[in-house]
């Protein structure tokens, strides 16, 4: 059978969240959801013209993917021990970037400084694409973000990776330690 994609980007992708939620419940309409549209964006609107939680059944998981703190190669960290040192020295003279206010990126920069207790300055942008390109020119510092976006930039060298927020290091990049290996929890 064919399928359709008709992608509905905005608002953090309440968007095409409500259109989903208001289409007949005949199983021929499907909602890619994120953690934006089920979990963040209940907690950052004001009004949904959906309810996460009532308006969806899933289907199943299609992926899953660790935030990935990555840093321009120029700051002169090598390890999330290092950040908090020089973070610590400095305080309220690092930022980081993240996809936008909100986004995963931006909930595990605040997580970060929370349990740290380290002063960061966030940046946000309007997606990851602006926010890597900015942190590989060195206009920001540092980066939270889905792994997917920052790891081809890691693995050609253009950007440094610190510490992954899964419980256990990524197969993606073994000889990154995971934040709380660093001693920080969450």
């Amino acid at each position: 059978q064919a399928v359709m994609v008709d992608n509905r980007g905005g608002a953090g992708g309440n968007v095409g969240a409500e259109v989903v939620a208001k289409a007949p419940a005949d199983g021929y309409t499907v909602l890619m959801g994120t953690v934006g549209t089920q979990a963040i964006n209940i907690t950052l609107y004001k009004h949904l013209a959906f309810d996460p939680a009532k308006d969806f059944v899933p289907i199943g998981q299609v992926a899953s993917a660790p935030v990935l703190l990555v840093a321009n190669p120029k700051l002169p960290v090598n390890s999330v021990k290092d950040l908090i040192a020089l973070a610590k020295q400095k305080p309220g003279a690092l930022n980081y970037g993240s996809a936008g206010s909100g986004s995963p990126g931006h909930l595990s920069g605040e997580l970060f400084k929370s349990m740290a207790g380290v002063e960061l300055t966030h940046i946000p942008y309007k997606g990851s694409a602006p926010a890597i390109a900015n942190l590989i020119g060195g206009e920001i510092q540092l980066m939270f973000d889905p792994i997917q976006s920052p790891l081809p930039h890691v693995k050609s060298g253009a950007l440094k990776a610190l510490g992954v927020s899964s419980a256990e290091r990524s197969p993606l990049l073994p000889d990154t330690p995971t934040i709380a290996e660093a001693g920080v929890p969450g």
